[in-house]
């Protein structure tokens, strides 16, 4: 009988010891997806978009350097006879500033103000700066190829002045057009560090 013991404890100690199902770790799968970073602009190859970007630059999720925005105003030197709309071909040459500039950066777009004297009725003012504003826009289309749909002629009459005054140099100095480019400038925005105000231009 205690031989019967002895040979049943061993059969249950033979069993706890036989060998346990073991977990194995997956088989390594393959990386199908480019991790690298060929511009070192922190963005995967396999998700960029825009190759070489320029080093330092801010990018986007698609590695695409950030353009920096701009709002320029020039205050074209352009005078108007009184109730006269009359772009004269000497004074081309400041208009040709406004379209060097839009050429330049192409995705800029511009708003022509036209504005006038307090001579004559404000409801005529009003069409007759509309028309100054059309004028300018005529010449940037015309003369220097602007596309007419980067280009937005509003006329404020006389309800803007310069000079609040109702005298021959107020009214002329009062018969103005303003122009304000705004857009993409196309200069890469860049990361600033400690040391870039060290940097040289």
């Amino acid at each position: 009988m205690k031989q019967f013991y002895i040979a049943g404890f061993a059969v249950m100690l033979l069993a706890g010891c036989a060998p346990q199902a073991v977990d194995t770790m997956p088989t390594t799968i393959a990386q199908s997806q480019d991790l690298s970073d060929a511009d070192y602009d922190g963005v995967i190859s396999a998700r960029e978009q825009c190759e070489q970007t320029p080093n330092g630059a801010l990018v986007d999720n698609n590695g695409c350097p950030e353009q920096l925005q701009t709002s320029e105003s020039f205050e074209l030197n352009v005078h108007f006879d009184t109730d006269s709309a009359d772009v004269d071909v000497s004074q081309y040459a400041d208009i040709q500033t406004l379209a060097d500039f839009m050429q330049r950066y192409p995705n800029t777009q511009v708003v022509i103000e036209g504005h006038a004297s307090k001579v004559g009725s404000a409801e005529y003012n009003l069409a007759l700066s509309q028309r100054r504003a059309q004028a300018i826009a005529d010449v940037l289309t015309r003369q220097f190829a602007i596309p007419a749909a980067r280009i937005e002629a509003i006329g404020y009459g006389e309800s803007r002045p310069l000079i609040d005054q109702e005298n021959d140099y107020a009214n002329e100095v009062n018969r103005r057009v303003i122009a304000h480019v705004t857009g993409e400038h196309g200069s890469t925005h860049m990361r600033w560090t400690i040391y870039s105000s060290e940097q040289t231009p």
